[in-house]
């Protein structure tokens, strides 16, 4: 049983407004290659880790820094955490 498939939907949601139908494929790769787990197991306190690897993956896609930044700050939204609170490293906070 899927324990928190409702983030885990907020998630590919805005994953697949910035890559499209590659979305979710993107975003399971992240979470399996980088937080080792399943994407159906995504907890809150996970996200501060995808959201730093996403990025990453992300930025090597596009030459666009705001349309990074964005799609940090669209992640971030589903935690509700401030646009200064995150920094790099936030995952071990």
């Amino acid at each position: 049983m899927v324990k928190d498939s409702k983030l885990y939907e907020q998630v590919v949601t805005i994953c697949e407004e910035y890559l499209g139908p590659a979305g979710e494929r993107f975003l399971q790769r992240q979470i399996h290659t980088h937080l080792h787990i399943e994407p159906e197991n995504l907890k809150q306190k996970d996200i501060y880790a995808l959201v730093d690897w996403a990025c990453l993956s992300f930025a090597l896609l596009t030459d666009d820094p705001a349309e990074v930044e964005s799609f940090a700050e669209s992640l971030l939204l589903i935690t509700s955490t401030p646009k200064n609170k995150r920094l790099h490293g936030a995952a071990t906070q």
